[in-house]
């Protein structure tokens, strides 16, 4: 596994690309959802305005989980719909609490910036359906880090397998 360094975040054959923001944008992203948006993530979104990051795995407990993209914010002539100036139509769409930002979504689960009694440093979370619970679908959520910072340290690529889960080969010789 190799763990984010701060380097080469974005996967440069990614299909996609989006323009690069101009301070403008960003301003007006923040004040659409009233909240400062984290430095590191802008610095990300300066270099590429969201798509594929190289660095897409983290773990939950012992449960890998695979982030395919990271939203950028949606730009001028664009169709809306393709960032976080979404969230809080989505997030009212599918039942989550209010003054979340949506990083990452395949509608089941969910990887947030969470601004709740907060403008600013937000915590990241990961929300997910509950199936096992008595409603239909009851929303469970745990924090991955207690802001953007340190949910990029947590971000790695390689293995797909949770190295602490992998058995010793058996009777296969060095060579």
């Amino acid at each position: 596994m190799l763990y984010y360094n701060g380097m080469n975040f974005w996967d440069t054959n990614a299909e996609e690309s989006s323009p690069s923001l101009t301070t403008l944008t960003i301003q007006e992203a923040e004040k659409e959802l009233a909240v400062k948006l984290p430095q590191s993530y802008l610095k990300l979104l300066k270099e590429q305005n969201g798509v594929a990051p190289n660095y897409p795995y983290f773990f939950i407990d012992e449960e890998r989980i695979c982030m395919s993209y990271l939203n950028g914010i949606d730009f001028e002539g664009a169709e809306r719909g393709i960032g976080i100036l979404k969230s809080k139509e989505w997030t009212e769409e599918e039942g989550l609490p209010e003054n979340l930002i949506v990083l990452w979504t395949d509608i089941h689960t969910w990887i947030v910036l969470d601004y709740r009694g907060r403008i600013e440093d937000p915590s990241v979370v990961y929300f997910y359906k509950d199936y096992s619970s008595a409603k239909d679908r009851e929303w469970k959520s745990v924090e991955i880090a207690p802001n953007f910072d340190a949910f990029l340290n947590k971000l790695f690529r390689g293995s797909k397998l949770n190295p602490k889960k992998l058995k010793p080969s058996y009777g296969r010789k060095k060579e």
